[in-house]
């Protein structure tokens, strides 16, 4: 099977009948040099990077038309995204606020907007940040917040969220906005805080 790694094509070597996590386990293999690996995938020519590939599991090398991968100095980029996701949080932060006054305001049409990118945010911002933990190498059950692994404070993302899909459902709006300024909001201020400790976890390891 051939991809195209750095502009290059390479043949893996392996049968179509490959799966997805079997085809990128034999791309990390093709450069193994210090701190050099994936930085950029497009598959079918969608870009993937930092996107959710648990769909993938299954996806066969026959079913798989073009796959085109960039590496790079994994570490460093990652360092660097840390700062970009920092100022993003911050970003989404403003945006969830703005969202919460705007169905308070009953501007549903303009809320419904702005609930609709601020979920795209919190999606990005949560693969984004599963990517920078694997890439900086850093062990995140052993950073603590509030008492805890920082590992486990975006799984509570994923209740917060279920009670606001559900309120939406409902066309419960007041309890959305709540719902976005006490619960949502303050677990990305949280975010923000995480992501400096494992930039000081980074450059105390490196």
């Amino acid at each position: 099977m051939n991809v195209t790694i750095d502009g290059k094509s390479f043949d893996l070597g392996l049968h179509g009948e490959a799966t997805f996590p079997e085809i990128m386990a034999a791309v990390n293999k093709v450069d193994s040099a210090v701190n050099v690996g994936i930085t950029r995938v497009r598959l079918n020519g969608d870009d993937i990077t930092g996107k959710d590939w648990s769909h993938l599991s299954d996806v066969a090398g026959s079913s798989i038309e073009l796959l085109e991968v960039q590496t790079g100095n994994v570490p460093g980029l990652a360092n660097e995204m840390i700062d970009s996701l920092e100022d993003f949080s911050g970003r989404l932060v403003t945006e969830l606020a703005r969202t919460a006054e705007s169905f308070r305001l009953g501007e549903q049409e303009k809320a419904l907007d702005q609930y609709q990118r601020t979920l795209d945010g919190v999606q990005l911002l949560s693969h984004t940040s599963d990517m920078v933990v694997r890439n900086l190498g850093i062990n995140v059950e052993e950073i603590a917040f509030g008492g805890k692994p920082s590992s486990q404070h975006l799984k509570k993302l994923g209740p917060v969220l279920d009670d606001m899909f559900s309120a939406h459902k409902r066309d419960d709006l007041v309890l959305l906005a709540d719902l976005i300024e006490y619960e949502l909001i303050p677990q990305f201020e949280d975010h923000q805080k995480i992501l400096r400790l494992w930039r000081e976890a980074y450059a105390a390891r490196s």
